[in-house]
């Protein structure tokens, strides 16, 4: 295992635990979808160093491309004014950011361990 693996592998879990504890902290959406993006352009980071090996897309840039839309629509859904009630309440935005960055870091994780 190489130092570059070792690295996209820490940064894997940590970006996991990142995300299961983003899901328990609170109603705020705003750093689940930061916390996506950067798993977006670390998936894209990944994807561009092994592009070069083959002809196909790689699974970090197909996981890349998925995480940034749903962080897109993490992004558009937090921004559809509601009462201020249920704009407390509303956890959509917060669980589609974290599952994207679930779903880019097990990308991660499957392209560095196969």
């Amino acid at each position: 295992m190489s130092l570059g693996t070792l690295v996209v592998v820490v940064a894997s879990v940590v970006l996991l635990a990142a995300a299961v504890l983003q899901l328990r902290a609170g109603p705020l959406p705003f750093p689940a979808i930061i916390t996506a993006a950067l798993t977006s352009s670390l998936c894209y980071t990944v994807g561009g160093a092994t592009a070069e090996e083959s002809t196909a897309p790689s699974i970090p840039i197909v996981m890349g491309s998925l995480v940034g839309v749903m962080a897109l629509v993490a992004m558009v859904v937090s921004l559809v004014p509601r009462t201020p009630q249920a704009d407390r309440e509303r956890r959509a935005p917060l669980v589609i950011a974290a599952a994207g960055t679930i779903v880019g870091s097990l990308g991660l994780l499957l392209h560095q361990l196969l």
